[in-house]
């Protein structure tokens, strides 16, 4: 099968200021949105805080100005594209929430004020729990710079109370992984830390399906199983709904109607769940 990819000209230069993927001043950030939507971006990442296994930053320190981060989602939903922001500390996702961001990545150090305004805006929360909880093993170890384990035994003490009190504000909650941080294919661990950390395995399903799929902008074709809409559909072998665990055996997958996995062996009952439970 070839696949094709869309990258900038200076991505496969290895060079330039736009693969650096960093601008100054309102009208930078405009130029940087208009560039990468030029060349094929769906979503607009900002890094509104700095970051657990960068080396140079504290996770509370903002990156960007409100001004900047204005014009970003501005000239973003101007041209109709979302706009999710890596934020851990409250300052920064504060003001990126202000802005009008429609999600927050990882979020470990939310308080109670942001958690608030996200409820009332209607920003999605993706906290990334398996992100956080893979780097646990290596803790000890010598594998993470001293400056990234200090910041990540902080961010995964503090990730699940941040969590619990946005599920109990009602904060809109997204499914996301942060794949690459460990290895891609573990995605399916993420449900069960949402679960483990207080939410309900349907509402957990939801998340990936229906509550993603309005998050992205695409729930009028994705995200449920209705007539008229994209036939996604995955089975496992037990009830997700009692054990959530079961969304770490997928037996089958259907893409677009066309089948890509069919694991399923005589005698076994497969479940089809979706976020329209």
């Amino acid at each position: 099968m070839t696949v094709a990819m869309i990258f900038g000209p200076d991505v496969l230069a290895g060079g330039g200021p736009t693969s650096s993927g960093v601008a100054n001043g309102p009208d930078g950030m405009r130029l940087q949105v208009r560039t990468n939507i030029k060349y094929g971006a769906d979503v607009i990442k900002i890094c509104a805080t700095g970051g657990v296994l960068s080396l140079n930053d504290d996770v509370d320190s903002p990156q960007l100005t409100q001004e900047e981060m204005n014009a970003v989602v501005d000239q973003a939903h101007t041209m109709g594209r979302r706009v999710a922001a890596h934020a851990h500390g409250a300052e920064g996702a504060r003001r990126a929430v202000r802005a009008g961001v429609d999600s927050i990545e990882h979020g470990s150090f939310l308080d109670d004020d942001v958690l608030t305004q996200m409820r009332e805006k209607g920003t999605y929360f993706v906290p990334t729990l398996l992100a956080g909880n893979s780097l646990i093993p290596l803790f000890g170890k010598g594998i993470l710079d001293e400056r990234q384990e200090r910041k990540a035994k902080l961010a995964v003490r503090r990730i699940e109370e941040t969590f619990r009190s946005a599920l109990a504000k009602g904060v809109k909650i997204g499914f996301g992984t942060d794949a690459g941080v460990f290895k891609h294919g573990r995605n399916s661990e993420e449900f069960a830390l949402l679960v483990r950390y207080g939410m309900r395995p349907s509402d957990a399903l939801k998340a990936a399906t229906s509550g993603n799929a309005e998050l992205l902008g695409i729930s009028d074709t994705s995200g449920t199983l209705e007539p008229g809409k994209v036939a996604d559909i995955i089975a496992v072998p037990g009830d997700p709904t009692s054990d959530i665990n079961q969304m770490q055996k997928v037996l089958f997958v259907m893409k677009a109607g066309v089948i890509y996995r069919n694991d399923h062996s005589v005698g076994a009952e497969p479940s089809l769940r979706t976020g329209s439970q």
